[in-house]
């Protein structure tokens, strides 16, 4: 029989309503769809993800939507496969610190592609939504720390993909059951590597979860049946230690994770980020080209990100050197920093500059809050600042107005201003899923 723990959980997310909700998460809905949205719209312009995209919707028909400006159909799978990519490429998708990746982005594309042909409203939307989101966190805490060189893109988020299709079909509690364990069978074999070296297979982990979401589901109401306690068992060898299944269960009901996400203004890995804000509070006071050296302290899974020659702009965004750089010279960190036409000569002198250490004092207060110091050197004097944990989360949370603007600047120039104004609106609400693919693409 399955642990109770997970039988719990699959059961959460088979029954919850959305008057079970409380209020302020279902509006913390709304704003992370909006701001997923956005990420994926902005995208979905990147060559790599358009190329796949035009592929798929000119060969193979179907009534899901391939997000962006040229928009198109193709079947579900293939949809939330480009939709998944879209949204992570750009670096920009929300977060969760204790998830240590990227919950919405594995659960809202195979919502969106399953949901607008069942014509989901939006109340089903919503509690489907959080059924994955609170899934797929829960299922992260499970397994704790990713044993050392795996990328949390394509581990978990697969499972929590599985639930909100689930909930969206209204499945029982057991097909429920199956279908995470069958989504959690296939879980990818990430590499950390592959954004570090700059390998944009990356950048479909994603998207590959999103995919496998909709087939396990669509094989749990087929009668394939789930490995008896099957995610912690499918998953436990991505686990560095010994995996805590009680996780998956916690709080259910009490504590809802979506509301303990982070939102991002910097378009690069979570783990610059508090370099980054560093860096926004010196640069007034910096001149770039009379900078000698630039010293960035942090904890031990950012201070790995050390490569200041970046070859493409995957790479750039998990380089704290370039990074630093960019920002430096910029006095910007959104997504034209990170393109390959920003990673010029000058960029790379001033990263080579740049050396990054483990603080032992930051480490000690992660992940509770993951944190950065910067101490710039010219030749009249130094400058340091210290972060405590990066914007954007719950120490120091963004005006949803700040986030506001970062999804029109993101959409406007890909679908118009007029229609990025629609497209918040009603995402913020959330509008049934038919409304939001029908406006997020041109």
């Amino acid at each position: 029989m399955p642990t109770e723990p997970e039988r719990e959980l699959a059961t959460f997310a088979a029954e919850v309503e959305t008057d079970m909700i409380p209020d302020r998460v279902c509006d913390r809905v709304g704003l992370t769809v909006a701001d997923t949205l956005g990420a994926i719209v902005a995208g979905s312009t990147d060559d790599a993800v358009d190329a796949l995209a035009r592929r798929w919707t000119d060969s193979i028909s179907g009534g899901a939507t391939v997000i962006g400006a040229d928009g198109g159909e193709t079947v579900p799978p293939l949809a939330a496969l480009c939709n998944g990519a879209a949204g992570t490429v750009l670096e920009l998708d929300e977060g969760h610190r204790f998830a240590a990746g990227h919950p919405a982005i594995h659960v809202l594309p195979a919502l969106l592609a399953d949901a607008e042909i069942g014509y989901s409203d939006s109340d089903a939307f919503v509690r489907s939504f959080v059924a994955g989101y609170e899934v797929a966190v829960r299922t992260a805490r499970t397994l704790g720390t990713l044993r050392s060189g795996y990328h949390p893109h394509g581990v978990w988020g697969a499972v929590g993909g599985a639930a909100a299709v689930a909930r969206s079909r209204e499945l029982d509690p057991e097909t429920t059951r199956s279908a995470m364990a069958i989504a959690a069978n296939y879980a990818q074999h990430t590499r950390f590597e592959a954004a570090t070296e700059g390998a944009t297979v990356r950048n479909a982990y994603a998207g590959m979860s999103n995919l496998a979401a909709l087939v396990a589901v669509d094989q749990a109401e087929a009668g394939f049946g789930g490995l008896r306690n099957g995610v912690a068992r499918h998953l436990e060898h991505a686990a560095a230690g010994d995996i805590d299944e009680s996780a998956l269960a916690a709080g259910l009901g009490d504590r809802w994770e979506i509301e303990h996400g982070y939102f991002k203004i910097h378009a690069a890995c979570r783990y610059t980020h508090p370099a980054l804000d560093a860096v926004a509070a010196l640069e007034a006071e910096v001149d770039p080209s009379a900078v000698e050296s630039v010293r960035v302290e942090t904890y031990p899974a950012a201070a790995r990100l050390t490569e200041p020659r970046p070859r493409n702009q995957l790479q750039a965004k998990f380089s704290i050197p370039f990074a630093v750089a960019t920002a430096l010279l910029r006095g910007d960190s959104g997504p034209p920093a990170f393109t390959d036409e920003a990673i010029t000569p000058e960029a790379i002198a001033l990263a080579e500059r740049v050396t990054v250490a483990v603080d032992d004092d930051i480490a000690a207060r992660a992940p509770e809050q993951r944190g950065a110091r910067v101490t710039v050197e010219t030749a009249d004097g130094r400058r340091s600042q210290e972060v405590a944990a990066p914007r954007g989360g719950e120490h120091n949370p963004f005006e949803e107005a700040r986030l506001e603007s970062k999804f029109r600047n993101l959409v406007a120039p890909v679908i118009g201003a007029d229609r990025a104004t629609t497209l918040w609106e009603r995402a913020r609400a959330p509008a049934p899923p038919r409304v939001l693919c029908t406006l997020a693409s041109r």
